[in-house]
């Protein structure tokens, strides 16, 4: 009788423990949707932290184009300069759009350099009702590059990318398209990384217990090869030269975890430069960019750095 109570015990007690294994596994799939579409919400913003009146010249006589995604369309705009150097594209980070980036086109621009820049899905002048999710952009990014390799055929491309974008375009598919070399700012490695690092700021280390969960979300949203693919190692295989900065102080993509600065020591091959920024207000996330005591608000230094190695 009592090996039978115990065995008796012994059920009741696996039983409890796999209702909890699957409430926990329910509430977790049930929340992983409010967490993801509150992190890729829709991003409307009417303006960025600096006057866009100074650069009312540059905005009033770039071109505006609309190119057709799906069921929707991706803004974008190119700034035209006479005898150029090459073409420029600009990747917009996470809730920004092209015009955050104006200070940036204006620049290259004065350089010698044609522009373009886009207003990913679900921000600003594009379409969709949210942003859909991080690997989202390099789907975008695609589409921009099939239209800029198209009407610009001649031109030397340049990729130029922050966050979200530094991400994308260390992924884009090159293969067919004229190219020259790639610039990554605050980059992160992973959708999986970026999605992990931007869910613990809402529910701290409880969205690891939803890892699986998110994976299999974005998996839904965006396939297998898109979900599980990393920045290090699409570097790592290319032969394509790619300049990768990190700021010592950025919180969302962090130096030592997340960003593609912190894989740094799995690329081993020729050609990827790292720069890592320390300056005191010059090394977060956004920050690295901008100074408001330079040409623009902008981080000149690091202007020259881009150009300097676009032009090697």
């Amino acid at each position: 009788m009592k090996k039978q109570s115990e065995k008796s015990k012994g059920k009741k007690a696996l039983k409890i423990i796999i209702i909890i294994v699957a409430f926990l596994l329910v509430s977790n799939a049930i929340a992983t949707k409010p967490i993801y579409d509150m992190i890729f919400g829709r991003s409307d913003k009417e303006s960025y932290d600096f006057n866009k009146e100074d650069f009312k010249d540059i905005t009033e006589s770039r071109e505006t184009i609309d190119i057709a995604e799906g069921r929707e369309t991706i803004r974008a705009y190119f700034y035209d300069v006479p005898e150029e150097k090459g073409l420029i594209l600009i990747a917009p980070g996470l809730n920004s759009g092209a015009d955050m980036y104006i200070p940036m086109s204006a620049y290259f621009n004065d350089e010698g350099y044609d522009v373009f820049a886009f207003d990913p899905y679900g921000c600003d002048g594009s379409g969709g009702k949210s942003q859909k999710g991080f690997s989202q952009e390099s789907v975008d990014l695609d589409v921009c590059l099939d239209y800029v390799s198209e009407h610009y055929p001649e031109e030397d491309i340049y990729l130029f990318g922050h966050s979200r974008g530094g991400y994308s375009v260390c992924c884009a598919d090159k293969e067919g398209r004229n190219i020259k070399a790639v610039c990554s700012v605050s980059g992160l490695n992973s959708a999986m990384e970026a999605v992990m690092g931007l869910s613990s700021t809402y529910v701290g280390k409880v969205a690891y217990a939803n890892y699986l969960n998110l994976m299999l979300y974005q998996m839904m949203l965006f396939g297998k090869d898109l979900t599980l693919q990393r920045a290090d190692r699409i570097i790592g295989s290319e032969d394509t030269p790619v300049l990768i900065v990190q700021g010592s102080e950025d919180k969302r993509s962090p130096a030592d975890k997340y960003s593609i600065y912190s894989h740094r020591e799995a690329i081993t091959r020729s050609g990827v430069s790292f720069i890592l920024k320390t300056e005191e207000g010059k090394c977060g996330h956004t920050d690295i960019m901008f100074d408001e005591n330079g040409k623009y608000g902008l981080n000149e230094e690091l202007m020259q750095e881009v150009l300097s190695f676009f032009g090697e």
